[in-house]
């Protein structure tokens, strides 16, 4: 007859204590595996590139004179701009959730948009601002100053304007449903437009002369899921679209509208980040496949292999010296001499 009785107390515990065993050996090599092929990263990094980690993802990037911020799902870290060694938060920063976005106002004070709300500091004092203070938001998304001061906050289904004082809510069309404003961006005549990420409800909306416009695939999008916004030196507005493998590049030129594809020089078909430079390039980062630069009218593709700290290019910035800083999924990337890159 057969026995279906559990074996002994001493046998479970043996093969639990050997599952257990086994486990911690795979996340022991899995550990291994990452720590070496990172450091056959950095040491493969070429000399007019540097890798930085921490911060191992980096989703915004802001630099305040001589101190670069970067945000992202491990919060905030801050780095000297000239040696870019790591710098020490502020003392009394608050906990922070998932940096979305950051940006630096008229009067100095730089603002954290987050999974928990928002975050200002300034003058050395850190502020935050939440449903618990008054905010009409539980999480911000976006950030930006308007031309009149006003700094407007990019949330779930909804904008909020705070004037200095009191926060409103800002009024859209009854057959506007912006799910999420992800992208906050103002033009040079003073234009906002607002990107909607999702992949299955996001759009494009423009805020000008106090009229609203809304723009999607019919209106010449490669796709709905807007992911940020630039302006090039010719006054062309670059819109990065996609979700997963699918979007492409937008650009807004009066009236007209062109979209651009990875057959037309992108690194890949989704269109992660876009960016303009001091020198009228136009970077495009893509979200499996690096970055493309549109230099002097040729495309010039930097990826993984190239240096870059990952294939996920979310973020970047120029400073004063020309170096770039790049905010990939995979930690920071300084281009410290781009002339091996455009000579």
């Amino acid at each position: 007859m057969k026995d279906n009785s559990l074996p002994p107390a001493p046998s479970r515990f043996r093969v639990a204590a050997q599952v257990a065993l086994g486990v911690l050996i795979v996340a022991a090599l899995i550990w291994i595996i990452l720590g070496l092929t990172g450091f056959l990263q950095e040491r493969s990094v070429p000399d007019h590139m540097e890798l930085i980690r921490p911060p191992h993802e980096v989703s915004a990037l802001l630099i305040d004179g001589d101190v670069v911020w970067t945000g992202g799902k491990d919060g905030i870290h801050l780095f000297s701009r000239t040696d870019r060694e790591p710098l020490p938060l502020p003392a009394g920063a608050p906990p922070l959730g998932y940096v979305r976005d950051l940006c630096r106002d008229s009067a100095g004070s730089v603002w954290i948009a987050h999974d928990a709300g928002l975050v200002r500091y300034a003058g050395g004092a850190w502020e935050t601002l939440s449903e618990r203070t008054g905010a009409p938001f539980r999480r911000a998304l976006s950030i930006l100053e308007g031309r009149d001061g006003g700094i407007w906050v990019g949330t779930d289904g909804m904008i909020a304007r705070w004037d200095g004082s009191a926060w409103d809510e800002v009024a859209l069309p009854a057959d506007f449903a912006i799910v999420s404003a992800d992208v906050l961006y103002c033009d040079r005549k003073g234009a906002i437009w607002v990107g909607c990420g999702s992949p299955t409800h996001g759009g494009l909306y423009r805020f000008d002369d106090g009229a609203w416009s809304a723009y999607s695939r019919t209106d010449g999008l490669p796709h709905d899921s807007v992911n940020q916004i630039a302006e090039d030196q010719n006054g062309t507005l670059w819109v990065a679209t996609g979700f997963a493998s699918h979007g492409g590049a937008a650009l807004f030129s009066g009236d007209s509208v062109r979209a651009l594809a990875q057959a037309d020089g992108l690194a890949g078909g989704c269109t992660r980040s876009v960016y303009t430079d001091c020198d009228g390039r136009v970077w495009v980062g893509s979200e499996y496949d690096g970055i493309a630069v549109l230099d002097a009218g040729q495309w010039v593709i930097l990826a993984k292999a190239d240096g870059l700290a990952g294939n996920e290019v979310k973020e970047m910035v120029q400073d004063e010296d020309g170096v770039y800083w790049l905010g990939t999924d995979g930690g920071l990337s300084v281009i410290t001499d781009s002339t091996p890159l455009f000579s």
